[in-house]
């Protein structure tokens, strides 16, 4: 991604939108597109709103648009005018909550049975089931390793795969971080019909490819090795100009660099951050030749 020039002291754009709550779409203007098993969307559980979206304004040029009622700020962040992620205050419930983490929502056709069929393998439940009139149904578990995810089906469809243009400061494919890589692959093949693909070595799995049709899905890696802070969890990596570049600059916001810049497939490198409240989220640079040019914010 592109060094974001903009200061801390720039406030994101903020609008603020009265009572009732009610979670945003994930799509604006709704379509008919539903692409099942795609990791859609990631909602930034923080333990504090304020610093995040300072963070990611500054790193990424996210603007923001705020919801407020019953007891819930959540805040819609845009790249370009794009919904591209959630951010929501994390309450605080006991000690393994006191670190803000970024939730993975992945587009099912059936809620209910595929959180049957979780839980019957072992995943555990952290939310029912339930419908959001604007944001469809939903559901959150957490996997065999203990690490987050959620299940969705978008009342107003799912965003696109289209490749082109790759815009600045969204998603890219996520990656799994596990204890036992080839276990927690079996696991989201079965849930999700994903075809799996492993690029074994001696010490086992390198990297695992997830894909479903034609596209890669996700890849799953095991944990770094050396750093016990590190817990099994989806990472999911923002298109940057240039990760060192980017990863200086979250130093400089108050971030931190988890993973140094590394290559990736096709080319491609990754770094793997954390932002000042202490949610992981990686940062993607790809080569020129797959990347279509357009103005940057420069700010």
């Amino acid at each position: 991604m592109v060094i974001w020039a903009a200061a801390l002291a720039v406030e994101p754009l903020l609008v603020a939108y009265a009572d009732p709550f009610e979670a945003p779409p994930l799509v604006n203007p709704a379509t008919d597109l539903h692409l099942q098993w795609k990791l859609v969307w990631f909602d930034l559980e923080t333990t504090d709103l304020a610093v995040a979206k300072r963070f990611y304004h500054a790193l990424f040029a996210w603007e923001f648009r705020d919801y407020h009622a019953s007891g819930v700020d959540y805040t819609l962040a845009l790249a370009n005018g794009t919904p591209v992620a959630g951010l929501v205050r994390r309450q605080i419930a006991n000690d393994t909550e006191r670190r803000s983490a970024w939730l993975p929502f992945f587009s099912v056709s059936d809620v209910n049975a595929t959180f049957a069929q979780a839980v019957a393998a072992h995943a555990q439940v952290r939310s029912e089931p339930e419908n959001l009139p604007l944001r469809g149904r939903q559901a959150r578990l957490t996997d065999p390793e203990g690490a987050p995810f959620a299940l969705v089906n978008s009342s107003s469809g799912d965003p696109s795969d289209d490749p082109n243009p790759r815009p600045f400061g969204t998603w890219g494919v996520p990656m799994l971080l596990a204890r036992d890589p080839g276990d927690e692959a079996v696991f989201y093949q079965k849930l999700f019909s994903f075809a799996m693909l492993g690029q074994p070595t001696d010490q086992g799995f390198e990297r695992i490819q997830l894909s479903a049709g034609n596209y890669d899905r996700a890849n799953v890696r095991p944990l770094p090795s050396g750093d016990a802070s590190f817990t099994p969890q989806w990472v999911g990596f923002v298109r940057v100009f240039s990760t060192a570049a980017t990863a200086l600059q979250a130093v400089k916001l108050g971030g931190h660099i988890l993973v140094a810049t590394s290559p990736a497939a096709h080319g491609a490198t990754i770094t793997i951050l954390s932002d000042p409240t202490g949610a992981t989220f990686g940062i993607l640079e790809l080569p020129p030749a797959s990347v279509s040019l357009m103005p940057v914010d420069t700010r």
